[in-house]
């Protein structure tokens, strides 16, 4: 924050900024108090606009924002870490030299068991569980440590209804018995703030999508991991495993839905794509190469594998990918290979 990164504006003139998240492991909640922010870019691909006041941007995500200060002062952007470890403070200002006051850290956001897809469990089977450490943690905004629990008790999964290539036991917590898809709810940390927040279903294309067909399949990919030791990986396995790649045929149409049964946020990455996430905007799906899927919930995605070759696929906060959530997926035919 000290440093105050400035941009200069003309007052009354639209101005428009790319907001990267570029960090290893932070979460961020943005916002410039004062002023409306109308997002024009997910990702790099138009999106209708839509005017917000504050927008969550995980790990590899980007969000264009055309803003239109009109007075002849500071401004403060103000990018929050979700877990309140600390901030990040730029200016918007007329002149060099100009500064706007920065808000204090706002208080840290607990999850809750309905937060983390448990809320028609039994919560006596977790009273050893400090919650409130976990809820700092969850977000895994700044890798903070997580407080010591039984993962005996967290193993609620059903082995007999798992996935095939599901493995239940040690590195795997399944902490969300039903995880839902909660595109459309505030993200962690902003749920009672008195202002408008970005969510995913308000993404819209401002394009028709391309490939309108329905997908020929559906597969279901399992974030897993252990938060006491630290373990991550996809469906119970780690890439040192030399687990199997995901396979797509060449402009094959699948239905891809990520199942977060962890504590953690995961921004989840596929290189050399992007995908439609399943939000709502039929035929207007917002085209993404990143999302963030939240703590015991669930993102569905479209994937036109139009890009042969070898694709790396991962949680993209750095610990969780080199960890092991990490893997290839794989488009084949290559261009003059036998089919």
């Amino acid at each position: 924050p000290q440093e105050n990164w400035t941009g200069l504006f003309r007052p009354g003139e639209r101005v428009r900024l790319r907001v990267i998240n570029a960090s290893a492991m932070s979460i961020f909640n943005v916002r410039i108090p004062g002023l409306a922010m109308t997002v024009v870019q997910a990702d790099g691909e138009h999106v209708r606009p839509v005017e917000t006041d504050e927008f969550q941007i995980s790990v590899a995500e980007t969000y264009d924002v055309i803003v239109r200060p009109t007075e002849d002062r500071a401004y403060t952007i103000v990018s929050e870490a979700i877990d309140r470890s600390g901030m990040g403070r730029a200016t918007l200002a007329p002149r060099l030299g100009m500064t706007a006051e920065a808000p204090p850290l706002r208080k840290v956001p607990n999850l809750t068991m309905a937060d983390m897809g448990m809320g028609g469990m039994d919560h006596g089977a977790m009273a050893g569980m400090d919650h409130s450490a976990h809820g700092a943690a969850a977000g895994a905004a700044a890798g903070a440590a997580a407080a010591p629990m039984d993962h005996g008790a967290m193993s609620m999964r059903d082995p007999n209804n798992a996935p095939a290539d599901m493995t239940v036991g040690v590195g795997v917590d399944a902490i969300a018995p039903a995880p839902a898809n909660r595109l459309g709810e505030r993200p962690q940390g902003l749920q009672d703030v008195d202002h408008r927040v970005l969510v995913y279903t308000d993404l819209r294309s401002l394009e028709p999508n391309k490939d309108t067909r329905p997908p020929s399949r559906s597969m279901e990919i399992h974030l897993t991991g252990n938060m006491e030791r630290f373990m991550w990986g996809f469906d119970g396995r780690k890439f040192s495993e030399l687990v199997e790649p995901i396979r797509f045929e060449l402009n094959e149409r699948v239905r891809v839905t990520l199942v977060n049964d962890t504590m953690m946020a995961h921004p989840i990455h596929l290189h050399g794509h992007f995908f439609q996430l399943v939000n709502g905007q039929d035929g207007h799906q917002p085209l993404k190469h990143t999302v963030n899927v939240a703590p015991g919930s669930k993102v569905t995605f479209d994937l036109t594998a139009d890009a042969p070759g070898d694709w790396a696929f991962h949680c993209h906060l750095l610990m969780h990918m080199h960890a092991g959530m990490f893997n290839v997926v794989t488009v084949r035919p290559l261009e003059g290979a036998a089919r």
